[in-house]
Parts: C-alpha cells; sequence; structure tokens
C-alpha cells in the first residue's frame, strides 16, 4: 500500500505543526512509503548530520566504498535522495543543523551564523550564553556554557516531548552546535566536546551533572585512549588510487604542529584535543557515546530519538582540503565506523528496531591551491555545466579580522578617529555600540564608506545592508532570495558579505591555508538525505530530484510521532 504525500501527513499527523514550506523552484520527489500505516514503529529514530558531506562528494565517491561498509547499507536497505537543498545562502554549520532540525531558514530560527562577536569583537559560538555554566564529569565548571536561547522556533525534539512526553532525546556531537539543535529544549542528555579540557561536557541550561553512561566514552581518560596511537591510513593503496592531490599537498593547514602528512601523530599535537577532533577518532568518540546511550539509557518502553552530529569530516575538510588523502581516508573511516554502529544497533534492538536519517548541514570547495594541480577539477574539462556548480576560476580566502582592521580602518577615514567596526563574523559585519548610536546622516556615511570598500575586496559578489532587506523573501531560489532567508530581523549584524564563487571565509584552523564553505552555489548548498527505516521507506531507490531541506524533519517526525 502507498500513501500519497498528504495522505500520509493526515494519517501520521506528521504536518499538523505550521512550518513554512521549503522555498524551491524544483518540484519536490515525493516521500515514498511501501507498508501500511499500522507497521511497526521503530524504536529508536536516529537523526545523524555528517559535518561538511557534500551531495557532489556522496555522488562521486560512496561508489568507491567497500559494500561492507555503513553507506552501502544504507543504499541497500533505504533511498537515497542524492540532491537536498537548503533554502539560504550562509551554509554553515549552526545554520545548516538548526535548519534541518526546525525546518526553518535563518530568517525566520534566528540562527545566521556559527560565531558572533562578544563586546570585545572576539568572535564566540552564536550558542554561548554567559547565564549558564559549563558541566564536566565533576559537576559545573566556572566557564561560561551554551543554550538554545536565541533559536526561535521549535525543534524537532521539541516536538516529539510535546507529542510523546516520555520518549529518550539523547544527541551527542563534537560541537555545541551539532548537539543543541538535534536535544531541543528538553533534552534527556546533550553532549558535546570540550577540546580545552579534552572531556565531553553538557551546559546547566540542560542538566547539572554529566550522565553516568556518559563516563565509559565520553571522559578525559576515554579520548585520551583514542590518541593512543597515531592516525593512519586504513589503506593505502586505495587512498593513492582516488586522491588526485599528492599527501602534504600545498595548501594544506598544520594544526599546531599536528603535521600536513601521514602519520598524523598525535603527540605532536600542541592541542590533542583539536587533533583529536580532525581525525577519524573524533567520530569515533561521539557513535560510541551514542551506543552507549541507546544501550544505557532507553527505555524499551518508550521510543528514542538519538540526535548525532559527526564532525570530524568537517575539521579534515577545513584542514586539508575535500581533494586531500585525509578527506578520503577520513570518509572510509566514517564509512566503517558507521558499519559498525549499525551493527551495534542491530544487536541492541534488532534490525528492524532502528531507523536512521541522515544528512549533512553544509557543503565543501577544494583548496585554492588545487587549482594547480592538472586533473584534480575535472568539471572544468567537461562540456556541460557542472552540476554542483563548482568554481573553475581562481579560489582564494579572506580573512575576516583582516576585513574587520580593514573596514575599521575605512570608518575612521570617513567620521574620524573613532571605535566604529566591532568585528566580522563570516559573513556579517557588525557595528560598535557607538556606530549604531550615530545620528542617521553620519550613520549613512559610515555605512557607504563601509560598502564601498568591503565590494572592492577580488573575493566579494555582493554586500547586503541587513536593515535594507525586504519584509518578505521570494520563494525562488535566486541569489536574492537566499541571502533574504540568510537574514533574520533584529540580527545584531549590519552588513552579509557574499564571497564569489571560490572565494571564502578563512576558517581560522591553521589561518592561511585549508578551505571553507558557506555559500549561497550548489556545492555548497546540496546534500545528501539517506532514509533507512524497514517498512515505512523503500529500499535500494534512488531519487535524483532536489527535494528541500524540509525533508530531514519531516521524515525523522513521522518515524517517531504517530
Amino acid at each position: 500500500m502507498r500513501l500519497s504525500p498528504i495522505a500520509l501527513c493526515l494519517a501520521l499527523s506528521a504536518c499538523a505543526s505550521a512550518r513554512p514550506a521549503a522555498p524551491t523552484t524544483s518540484q519536490p520527489a515525493p516521500v515514498t512509503v511501501n507498508a501500511p500505516p499500522t507497521a511497526a514503529r521503530p524504536r529508536v529514530v536516529v537523526t545523524l548530520v555528517v559535518d561538511q558531506f557534500a551531495a557532489w562528494i556522496a555522488a562521486e565517491r560512496l561508489a568507491a566504498l567497500p559494500d561492507t561498509g555503513g553507506f552501502a547499507r544504507l543504499r541497500r536497505e533505504g533511498t537515497w535522495y542524492t540532491r537536498m537543498r537548503y533554502a539560504h545562502a550562509a551554509t554553515d554549520t549552526a545554520p545548516g543543523h538548526s535548519s534541518l532540525y526546525t525546518a526553518a531558514t535563518p530568517r525566520e530560527s534566528g540562527i545566521l551564523a556559527n560565531e558572533v562577536p562578544d563586546a570585545r569583537g572576539q568572535r564566540v559560538s552564536i550558542l554561548r550564553d554567559e547565564q549558564t555554566r559549563t558541566v564536566g564529569f565533576d559537576g559545573p565548571i566556572d566557564a561560561a556554557g551554551s543554550s538554545i536561547a536565541r533559536l526561535r522556533v521549535p525543534t524537532l525534539a521539541d516536538r516529539v516531548r510535546e507529542a510523546v512526553p516520555g520518549a529518550v532525546i539523547v544527541s551527542v556531537s563534537l560541537k555545541d552546535r551539532g548537539a543543541i539543535f538535534g536535544g531541543g529544549r528538553h533534552p534527556d542528555a546533550v553532549l558535546w566536546f570540550d577540546a580545552v579540557r579534552d572531556t565531553f561536557v553538557t551546559s546547566t541550561a540542560f542538566a547539572n551533572a554529566m550522565p553516568a553512561w556518559a563516563r565509559a566514552s565520553g571522559s578525559t581518560e576515554a579520548v585520551r585512549a583514542l590518541r593512543a596511537t597515531p592516525w593512519t591510513l586504513s589503506d593505502e593503496a586505495w587512498v593513492r588510487a582516488h586522491a588526485a592531490t599528492p599527501d602534504a599537498q600545498p595548501g594544506e593547514g598544520d594544526l599546531e604542529g599536528w603535521g600536513t602528512t601521514f602519520p598524523h601523530d598525535f603527540s605532536r599535537a600542541r592541542k590533542p584535543g583539536s587533533a583529536l577532533r580532525a581525525s577519524p577518532r573524533g567520530d569515533m568518540a561521539v557513535l560510541a557515546l551514542a551506543g552507549d546511550a541507546v544501550e544505557h539509557a532507553r527505555d524499551p518502553q518508550r521510543p528514542m530519538l538519538l540526535a548525532i552530529s559527526l564532525s570530524s569530516n568537517d575539521y579534515v575538510g577545513h584542514l586539508f582540503g575535500p581533494d586531500s588523502w585525509e578527506a578520503w581516508d577520513q570518509l572510509r573511516q566514517l564509512d566503517a565506523s558507521l558499519a559498525r554502529f549499525f551493527a551495534r544497533l542491530d544487536g541492541l534492538v534488532g534490525a528492524d528496531g532502528w531507523a536512521v536519517v541522515l544528512s549533512a548541514d553544509h557543503g565543501i570547495v577544494s583548496l585554492p591551491e588545487v587549482q594547480t594541480v592538472a586533473g584534480a577539477r575535472p568539471w572544468c574539462a567537461s562540456s556541460t555545466p557542472d552540476p554542483w556548480e563548482r568554481p573553475c576560476g581562481p579560489l582564494s580566502r579572506l580573512d575576516p579580522d583582516a576585513v574587520a582592521r580593514d573596514l575599521q580602518a575605512a570608518a575612521v577615514t570617513a567620521l574620524g578617529p573613532g571605535a566604529w567596526v566591532l568585528g566580522v563574523a563570516d559573513p556579517y559585519v557588525y557595528l560598535t555600540p557607538a556606530a549604531l548610536a550615530l545620528p542617521a546622516p553620519r550613520r549613512r556615511t559610515l555605512m557607504d564608506a563601509l560598502v564601498r570598500r568591503a565590494r572592492a575586496y577580488p573575493e566579494t559578489e555582493r554586500v547586503v545592508e541587513t536593515d535594507a532587506v525586504a519584509p518578505s523573501c521570494a520563494t525562488d531560489d535566486t541569489v536574492e532570495a537566499l541571502l533574504c532567508r540568510s537574514i533574520p530581523a533584529e540580527s545584531g549584524a549590519s552588513l552579509y558579505i557574499q564571497t564569489r564563487a571560490g572565494a571564502f571565509f578563512d576558517s581560522g584552523y591553521a589561518l592561511g591555508f585549508g578551505t571553507s564553505h558557506g555559500s549561497p552555489y550548489l556545492f555548497d548548498r546540496t546534500v545528501p538525505l539517506f532514509v533507512r527505516a524497514p517498512g515505512h521507506a523503500e529500499a535500494g531507490r534512488v531519487v535524483d530530484e532536489p527535494v528541500p531541506f524540509t525533508r530531514f524533519r519531516e521524515t525523522a517526525e513521522r518515524l517517531v510521532v504517530e
């Protein structure tokens, strides 16, 4: 029996909450259900986000992975939507995760970027909350924590908690912004890795103590054990056969002495916690915690929503680029880690007892230095346009701190001495309180000077004044509409700098090296979606038509909430 999307929504009450449809010019592929509505609901629903897992990488590389891997299992047992598209331009981790779990764009959710400047102009997590404290295994720590306070809309977990009050909700990630949106406002546990303290933590916004079950895999001792041996290639011949660039390709970043060639010895890294994140071991830690949650925190009488965000792929991509040996080995090791995690779920709840909805928060672009490597960008030699809009021209980095200093100098030239520019947090420019308090004519003089200077960068495509954005956004996929849907009202930012294709704000992990994302182009805005739900999603199906980003939440909600 196959139900239409509308009938399915009515039958399972999954479309009851009022959420705007994703703006898109493409007709979304229908949700396919090949089981009667009385089919058993999975006991554990896993939402899994692989950070920086671009649709173009999935399309071009998954076939090269072993048949025994996690992705091959997802392809055999589930449906693969090859082109899920975001409806916003600021394709970064926090906007991506919040969009997945709320089915709302940054304009609606208020989550406009990964970071914002604090009162001193230093970039901090957009989820940092001075009213909360970090919580470790020994209790609260005298350090600011993170919370969901900035989010303006409900999450998937909030909907689950409302509809099924007794549901178990756990979310785990290496990043606060990877964990918090998945856990929602009232999780049983939301955990992320603190690289400075070298342990997993939470916040008093969610709990005053870490769950006992998390100690085995989340303590300092546990993560140090993962660093006991260097990161070596899992299959050097396989990596050599697939990577178009050499090991230590120019442009790769050295993370605090960790090096740019294999093996990567954690004992050489001056910041071993950061090195752990930028290796397959970071994902292993998260998946071990997630498996422990199913084993020890699950109640067999209640449904469980397990939100997982795997961030190692993102850190590896930022430092070494998506074409590097590190990126290829990270993909292969992630594939093996997923296979082990799925097998653990089989053992805990049975192969039919769990479902997974897997996607990504954004894509990635190649290192600027790759443009000098023959054959590294094969789409540039093709006679047909690249379906992912990957650039063939020059690639380049933009240092946000240098931009902030430059804009401050332009402001002083226009207005005279004074602190006018607070800082730049990709892709936004923030002004100081003194600048925001200027009389209208002087404020106009300042804005004109800043816009002129920002437009002069060769990396800039356009500059948008945030208070000039239309009160409503078009429903198409033009860049103007994507930008509009990226800028919330009362965002605190004054300018949005959109980089051209192939240019990006430096991530800062190894300044002047590596690569990033954040653009409105399809290589950054399009991600894969896998739905593996026995009896609820068609096995072995591939859907190449674009689908909206809202499909992620809608699918997961339908699987958890009756």
